[in-house]
């Protein structure tokens, strides 16, 4: 992920970019631009970054002009809450409701809230200008909400911190007050200073400096040395690291904290949920063939299957019909065929193979011929002929071990010199 920080002061224009990995930022690119050099403009400058910065996310540090502060007895810690009650606390202490202001708040120490608004109107001139120009603006907010970023780890009771433009207070590490110094009267920021620790009883123990701005100012100054972890970020360049800072800071609010940010309601940045929304729909387009495909070759698998059924149930009613030609109107022929093939040779019963083979083994290979039989389950009747009556008795001889009373029957000559004979017989434990 990349991040691309813009930032508009009195008399420059200021761009970094960085690059996000895990949490961390690396140093990329930065360039300030005197915004007096007619030879320059930000039209210009913007242009020569565009195809640098396709795709990056984008911080606005809007100009403080724009910023309109003020502190509340309110002990808000749920800023989205905050943002909800803020328009009523405030409401008939704007000076017209015409201005449509933009709130955002930003909870202080000592249970106080910072309120912080601007006008719709001139937050959507800065928004559309660079929108126009390819830089669509994700978060859009004031450098000074993001210094908390570049205090040193050791540092407690109250410090300041300036750019001249602007002061953050912090009381141990939280912040305490913040305000846009007026570019009227001498020494703005000593005033400001002295008010503060009038008010609330403090005393700012060290007044850091931000930047290479020249500030106005009788009160002992401190610039403000980046610490290792934000020298690191800048590859050991120092001076980049001063010159810097506050761009990290808004860069850096934006990858791990809640930075303070105006792009809200009608001037919500839209981009990344369009964006989504393109590729949901794409994704329910993919998702609607997916299951169209789905049902096309349940469809297509039902319609062979069906298929392949009529086919299979019109080969059982052709083996039927040739099985049981004399059968006109079979009920369930799959049913029949079962019960007939069970009768053949059923599992746990004596079936008609089971007598056919016991026949065939009393028949030998004597030329006899039975061509009819009978067996209804224990009883087994037939008829046939042989070459002669002593062949039909040895074949009553042979059947009688493996029948229960064998019996032989209507022996008749036949004009061929054979005879014919009728048996019956009970298989052995009753068919069981």
């Amino acid at each position: 992920m990349f991040i691309t920080v813009i930032q508009t002061t009195a008399t420059e224009f200021i761009l970094s970019r960085y690059q996000s990995r895990r949490g961390s930022l690396q140093f990329l690119r930065g360039v300030r631009h005197q915004l007096t050099d007619e030879e320059s403009t930000v039209a210009d400058i913007l242009a020569s970054w565009q195809g640098e910065c396709q795709g990056d996310r984008i911080v606005l540090a809007l100009p403080p002009n724009l910023l309109s502060l003020r502190e509340l007895d309110l002990p808000l810690t749920d800023r989205k809450k905050g943002r909800e009650i803020l328009p009523l606390e405030l409401k008939g202490e704007l000076a017209s409701d015409a201005d449509e202001p933009v709130f955002e708040v930003l909870p202080l120490a000592g249970g106080k809230t910072a309120a912080i608004w601007s006008k719709r109107q001139l937050l959507a001139a800065e928004i559309d200008f660079l929108t126009d120009h390819g830089f669509d603006p994700e978060v859009a907010t004031f450098s000074l909400f993001n210094w908390q970023k570049l205090l040193p780890e050791s540092c407690r009771a109250a410090v300041a911190i300036t750019d001249g433009e602007g002061v953050a207070v912090y009381l141990d590490g939280k912040p305490l007050f913040f305000r846009i110094l007026p570019k009227a009267g001498k020494r703005p920021l000593d005033a400001t200073i002295t008010a503060l620790e009038l008010a609330k009883d403090i005393q700012v123990e060290t007044v850091f400096t931000l930047g290479s701005a020249a500030i106005d100012t009788g009160l002992t100054t401190t610039p403000l040395a980046p610490g290792s972890a934000v020298t690191a970020v800048f590859a050991g360049d120092a001076a980049a690291a001063v010159d810097l800072a506050a761009q990290f800071a808004m860069a850096q609010e934006l990858v791990s904290g809640e930075p303070v940010n105006l792009r809200r309601g009608p001037l919500s940045f839209t981009k990344t949920r369009d964006q989504f929304r393109t590729k949901l729909r794409f994704t329910w387009a993919l998702l609607a063939v997916l299951l169209i495909l789905i049902f096309a070759e349940a469809g297509v698998r039902y319609f062979l299957a069906r298929r392949d059924v009529a086919s299979l149930n019109s080969s059982i009613r052709s083996i039927y019909r040739e099985v049981f030609p004399t059968r006109t109107k079979p009920v369930d022929e799959v049913a029949e065929l079962k019960a007939e093939i069970k009768k053949l040779g059923g599992t746990g019963s004596e079936g008609v193979l089971a007598v056919l083979k016991k026949l065939t083994e009393a028949k030998g290979d004597d030329p006899r011929e039975i061509y009819e039989l009978d067996f209804d389950g224990s009883q087994v009747t037939g008829k046939g002929y042989d070459r002669s009556a002593q062949g039909v008795n040895d074949f009553k001889t042979k059947a009688a071990p493996l029948f229960t009373g064998f019996e032989v029957s209507e022996i008749k000559s036949r004009p061929d010199g054979s005879v014919s004979f009728a048996f019956r017989g009970t298989l052995k434990g009753g068919g069981k």
